[in-house]
């Protein structure tokens, strides 16, 4: 009785870490829009500065835009289109 209790506790534990496996797996989906300047100001990206919108990053000049980008993505992402 006890190994089927630690063969049972052991597979629900190896199953966990498979699911866990597949989340890490889609974070790293995640593509990289390669835009140089800021979707919202205009300014140049800044190192580290971005936002992710369904699955897509784009660089940001600053904190600040992230939000404004946020708020109306379509916009951005439309003006980036068109300077493309």
């Amino acid at each position: 009785m006890k190994r089927i209790m630690l063969l049972t506790l052991l597979f629900a534990m190896l199953a966990s870490v498979g699911v866990t496996a597949t989340a890490a797996e889609k974070e790293t989906a995640v593509v990289d829009f390669g835009n140089t300047f800021c979707p919202v100001m205009g300014a140049p990206v800044a190192d580290g500065q971005f936002v992710v919108y369904e699955g897509v990053r784009y660089g940001i000049c600053c904190p600040g835009c992230k939000e404004a980008f946020l708020k109306d993505p379509a916009k951005y992402i439309a003006q980036l289109k068109d300077n493309m």
